[in-house]
């Protein structure tokens, strides 16, 4: 990627990029401001003494831990942050910010890492350096001066004391080890193949937040960084005012250490203050307010709960696809939004994001749930138990008087939740990509378009929609083929067949009942492997620098910008971006002003 590209992509992902550098900003500024008042200020002079450089750099990460703390927690109030990005007043770029939320949650998860391996390492060496001086074994003056002063700092460690035995019987060592350990194990089971393969142990894990932030908000209870008292430093005792010579008893000492190591005789307990409120007021301030907002979010989640959604029809579709239809009291949402859901006879904490299918328009809600996990088999296996049941109990019963809810089913459902697919109405020109499972946001959406046009309401939103759609193997595209056929067939009726363009890919070679099934049907109307009509299905994987300059060139997109919306894997979504801003970057392509602007769902 070369200059010009790279400074496309910034521009594209203009509302990121700002973000990242407010954050890498306050981060730095945070850092240096702390780190600059403990390596310089008076009043911790004795302490600097006692423990060395590690004391800054405990501080400095410190201030960083707490504004990453704040933020990650506010990145997951999914519910309030839904309803500010479907707000009427809230803007693209907001938007877009919003729909990053996961990737700059797990942004500033690696910063707290980052921050907690320095806070950690920088205390080792201040706990090492108290106990040696303590118990007499530095050498840098005599004992008894070193142990007058420490034995003065609030009773960090006591005669015999050892480093294992601060770290296990003080209130900052037991806390510090309590957030080491949540962390660890919050990090290692979110890592991409545990997440997959054991999602019960990445959310049971991840609720360890609950222990790690009330360790971080009793963390500085222990008194452990003190400073001096207005006292101390006023009597005359020490002065740094001029940086080069310090003042005992109003002789003048250019060597630091020996000022200080004159000053331990006369240090006593009531020559510290002891930073317990200043400290616990800054954690208060940075982590007790995004908790608070958090504890709200999750309490509008909570009461979601005594507003159960009813299970009306289960449908099974190849490929281990099981189609859910739903209705609940109230229901609204938007083309493309997604939802959580929680059976409570499977387990009572777990919820599972999935995709509406059904559009706005619609009178239920549905979605399509693969079978790729623990979880989502003991639930098709749960509905499938459970319509057994109620076929038998009305199978004397004629399918027209049965009840509307045959069902009967309740499911708790958290959402709906807003996606980039929400801006797509914003643009005159979109692509849509889907791979996979990924066509199901796009169903809702080309469901809603549908509705739209047949209601002659469709006056705003894409003029022109280019829908790709890759899958591996024919039984993919059945899951939504009859849906899509439906919806071509009555565009191509109201004379709108121009409105949508859709161009299916298998990215896997045929096997052979594949190829007989296209060896039989050539030269028939309807696709061999969709089995659409007026679309023919491409082998291999697009071009997409090349797909996405023929859209360019097209008389009517010049001028435009052009929205890209992807769902599938994070592999094929690197490679849209660099492929967008390739394209942009294009100098035949500039002269136009066509742009294109690249977002992925994320849920």
């Amino acid at each position: 990627m070369n200059l010009r590209e790279i400074k496309f992509r910034i521009v594209a992902h203009i509302e990121k990029t700002i973000f990242l550098l407010i954050w890498l900003g306050l981060n730095i500024f945070l850092f240096a401001y702390d780190y600059y008042n403990y390596e310089t200020l008076t009043k911790y002079s004795y302490l600097r003494y006692t423990v060395k450089a590690g004391l800054p750099f405990a501080r400095g990460s410190a201030a960083c831990l707490n504004l990453n703390c704040a933020l990650i927690v506010l990145c997951v109030c999914r519910s309030i942050l839904g309803k500010i990005h479907g707000a009427w007043w809230c803007p693209r770029f907001f938007r877009r910010l919003i729909n990053h939320n996961i990737a700059l949650h797990k942004l500033c998860a690696w910063s707290i890492v980052f921050h907690t391996i320095i806070h950690t390492m920088a205390h080792t060496f201040n706990v090492e350096y108290v106990v040696s001086y303590f118990n007499g074994e530095k050498e840098a003056a005599a004992a008894g001066q070193h142990s007058q002063l420490a034995q003065s700092m609030a009773g960090i460690a006591s005669s015999g004391d050892t480093q294992f035995m601060i770290l296990f019987t003080t209130v900052g060592g037991l806390t510090g080890l309590g957030m080491d350990i949540c962390l660890f194990l919050m990090v290692t089971s979110s890592i991409k193949i545990v997440r997959r393969s054991f999602f019960e142990v990445f959310w049971f894990t991840h609720h360890l937040f609950v222990v790690f932030f009330l360790c971080l908000i009793f963390h500085a209870f222990g008194q452990m960084v003190e400073s001096q008292t207005a006292a101390s430093r006023e009597n005359g005792t020490l002065t740094e005012g001029n940086k080069t010579y310090y003042n005992y008893e109003c002789h003048l000492y250019s060597d630091r250490s020996v000022a200080l190591s004159k000053l331990c005789n006369d240090v006593t307990a009531d020559s510290f203050s002891g930073p317990g409120y200043t400290n616990w007021s800054k954690s208060y301030f940075w982590v007790g307010i995004p908790l608070l907002i958090y504890l709200v979010d999750r309490i509008m989640r909570w009461t979601q709960r005594f507003n159960p959604a009813t299970v009306t029809k289960a449908i099974e579709w190849p490929n281990e696809c099981l189609e859910l239809r739903m209705k609940k009291q109230g229901w609204k949402q938007r083309a493309g939004q997604y939802i959580f859901i929680q059976c409570s006879a499977i387990s009572v904490l777990e919820w599972h994001p999935f995709t509406l299918t059904s559009a706005p328009e619609e009178d239920y809600l549905s979605v399509r749930i693969r079978q790729a996990g623990d979880w989502t088999k003991a639930l098709k296996a749960h509905i499938v138990s459970e319509m057994k049941k109620k076929e038998e109990e009305y199978k004397d019963v004629p399918e027209s008087e049965r009840p509307e809810h045959f069902l009967d089913l309740k499911l708790a459902i958290d959402g709906p939740y807003g996606t980039p697919s929400d801006d797509m109405f914003t643009y005159k020109r979109t692509v849509l990509v889907a791979a996979g499972v990924g066509c199901t946001p796009y169903a809702s959406i080309l469901k809603s378009v549908w509705y739209q046009i047949a209601s002659g309401q469709h006056d705003f939103g894409p003029k022109k929609i280019y829908f790709y759609w890759l899958a591996p193997n024919p039984k993919v595209f059945g899951w939504l083929s009859s849906l899509f056929a439906a919806i071509l067939k009555d565009l191509k009726d109201l004379e709108m067949e121009h409105l949508i363009e859709l161009k299916p890919f298998m990215t896997r070679p045929p096997d052979s009942a594949t190829v007989n099934n296209i060896a039989m049907m050539v030269g028939q109307e309807k696709d061999a492997i969709t089995g659409l009509s007026g679309v023919t299905t491409q082998f291999g994987r697009p071009n997409w620098v090349k797909e996405f300059t023929n859209i360019a060139e097209e008389p009517d997109n010049k001028g435009h910008d052009i929205g890209v919306f992807f769902c599938g894997p994070a592999m094929l979504s690197e490679l849209l971006d660099k492929s967008c801003s390739k394209v942009n970057a294009d100098d035949k392509l500039a002269e136009s002003k066509t742009m294109f602007f690249y977002q992925k769902e994320n849920f």
